[in-house]
């Protein structure tokens, strides 16, 4: 079961659920083309967003390294909405 406690992906193109006592971020990380994606945070990345959008963009940005350094392709979809 999931609860969505910060933004609106409808509305605002991001937003966070909780699962379990784990936060996931959803957004589109095309720059190009839509590419939906549902990527793990850190609690203190939530709480840094949560505290306003002028933290979004650092927030996002440090996501995104952290996927490339780990292998992956920040910008492929993984997520796609209901």
């Amino acid at each position: 079961m999931e609860e969505r406690v910060f933004g609106n992906v409808a509305d605002h193109g991001l937003e966070v659920v909780l699962r379990g006592a784990r936060y996931y971020v959803r957004y589109d990380a095309g720059a190009h083309q839509v590419a939906w994606r549902e990527d793990e945070l850190t609690e203190s990345e939530f709480e840094l967003l949560r505290m306003g959008r002028e933290n979004e963009h650092a927030v996002m940005m440090a996501l995104q390294r952290r996927i490339a350094a780990s292998g992956g392709d920040p910008y492929t979809q993984n997520w796609t909405r209901d």
